[in-house]
């Protein structure tokens, strides 16, 4: 007769024993849980801090571990820990930012084992060297829409963004050159180095707003060429070092269309012998005090007005046979600025038609063409920069009431704005800004939106530096 064995005593056991597993798994993933999420605050804050560290470094490692530390406490939360904040370089002298912080997470169940938990994490922030060009307008039309007055405030609180030490950073002007009589034509105020503040904010308080429109792109020439072409072989001197993350950046800053190209033209100096000279030619908007159809000129050298002499104004779009849409590049012997450019009888030398890179040949001047030319040398310009390796990133902004609706355009095409018709997203991606309030007489408002625009600018490239 078989006895009949009694299991209850052996399933209290595996129950217990299972609760007993199920409870510590349980403990197991409350704690493993805490510790995720306390690790996950850690690293959001030590990201935070170390890109706040980065962008407020140029105020100094003071500052910029106190702010990186109150951006740590503010992401971390409530009981924040410490964070420990460095400044090192790396190998290719690049600096960087390293913030580091742990925290101990008090377990539940497991405390019999481990009676708390240490979680941490580090963030490094390597800072790039930039290598930008600033290219102001600083032409005659500034004086009447508060754009004078403002680049003065805005533009020294943007160049003080940057680091004297790392970065190089060249200004090139266009308008009227310091110290000198209506200038239309673009000069290297400050060539591409460093230390670079004092001196450029030095120079942009200096600025006096004269002359024409010239922001043209276009095949360097010498110092005195083309405004974005100037910018290209400013950032072009700097050598790139294989391995290190340079930035190349190009700010360009305008009130109004550009309308104006450089060529070279032959000026006869004899009825056989002749030299090349340089010319800028162009000027005018459609619009502009009822001269829609004129074409000035002025020489690529100085930037000084071919078209006026003694007191005398001579229409540079009419030959001396009354043909309108020519350019005199020259007066008669003895005039001034001399016989330069005369032709083979002693008269000034007239040119009815300018060298077309758009087209590919000799085309008719006329204000709409040489405006045309303008824009299109520019666009060839930057979408060459960007092209470039690495690329040059464009920031364009727009400034007054003349920047209407085509010049908006235009000015977007020259960033390569994701808004443009022409945008590209395999180039550089850069960006438009419009600072409307400009043309009435607050002062304090047109300030106010050009420095607004310039910080843009300035996180936008703070970021680019920062991997």
């Amino acid at each position: 007769m078989r006895l009949l064995k009694d299991d209850r005593g052996q399933v209290l056991l595996v129950v217990a024993l299972m609760m007993s597993i199920l409870i510590l798994a349980a403990g197991l993933a409350v704690d493993s849980g805490n510790a995720f999420v306390t690790r996950a605050r850690i690293t959001k804050a030590v990201d935070a801090a170390t890109l706040a560290g980065m962008k407020t470094l140029s105020q100094g490692q003071s500052t910029a571990t106190t702010i990186a530390t109150h951006i740590f406490n503010a992401n971390y939360g409530p009981g924040a820990p410490t964070p420990t904040i460095s400044f090192p370089t790396d190998s290719y002298g690049q600096q960087q930012v390293r913030v580091t912080a742990s925290a101990t997470v008090p377990t539940t169940l497991a405390k019999l084992r481990f009676p708390f938990w240490t979680v941490a994490d580090a963030a490094v922030a390597t800072r790039g060297k930039l290598v930008m060009a600033l290219v102001l307008d600083n032409t005659g039309s500034l004086t009447t829409n508060n754009g004078a007055v403002a680049v003065k405030t805005a533009v020294p609180i943007f160049i003080n963004g940057f680091d004297d030490t790392q970065d190089r950073v060249s200004l090139i002007t266009f308008g009227k050159k310091v110290g000198s009589t209506v200038y239309t034509g673009s000069t290297v105020n400050f060539a591409m180095g460093q230390p670079f503040k004092s001196t450029i904010n030095a120079d942009v308080g200096a600025l006096n707003a004269g002359g024409g429109t010239f922001g043209t792109g276009g095949t360097y020439v010498a110092d005195y060429g083309p405004p974005i072409a100037l910018a290209d072989r400013q950032i072009a001197s700097v050598p790139i070092i294989s391995g290190a993350n340079t930035v190349r950046v190009m700010v360009y800053f305008t009130d109004g269309l550009v309308n104006a190209v450089q060529d070279t033209f032959k000026c006869y100096t004899s009825s056989t012998a002749y030299t090349n000279v340089l010319v800028n030619y162009g000027g005018f908007d459609k619009g502009s005090g009822g001269f829609d159809n004129w074409v000035h000129t002025f020489q690529a050298t100085d930037g000084s007005d071919w078209c006026s002499t003694s007191g005398t104004t001579y229409n540079c779009t009419t030959d001396s046979q009354g043909n309108s849409n020519n350019i005199a590049i020259a007066y008669k012997s003895g005039s001034s600025p001399g016989n330069l450019c005369q032709n083979p009888y002693g008269t000034a030398h007239y040119v009815k038609t300018f060298p077309s890179q758009q087209y590919g040949v000799q085309t008719t001047i006329s204000r709409t063409n040489v405006t045309a030319e303008a824009q299109y040398r520019a666009l060839q310009s930057v979408n060459a920069m960007r092209a470039e390796t690495p690329g040059v990133y464009i920031f364009t902004i727009g400034l007054g009431n003349s920047v209407d609706a085509t010049t908006q355009t235009f000015l977007k095409e020259v960033a390569n704005d994701p808004s443009a018709p022409t945008f590209n997203s395999s180039l550089p991606i850069g960006q438009f800004f419009y600072v409307k309030d400009c043309s009435g007489t607050n002062q304090s408002l047109c300030t106010s939106e050009l420095t607004t625009a310039l910080q843009l600018i300035q996180s936008k490239i703070l970021l680019r530096l920062t991997q």
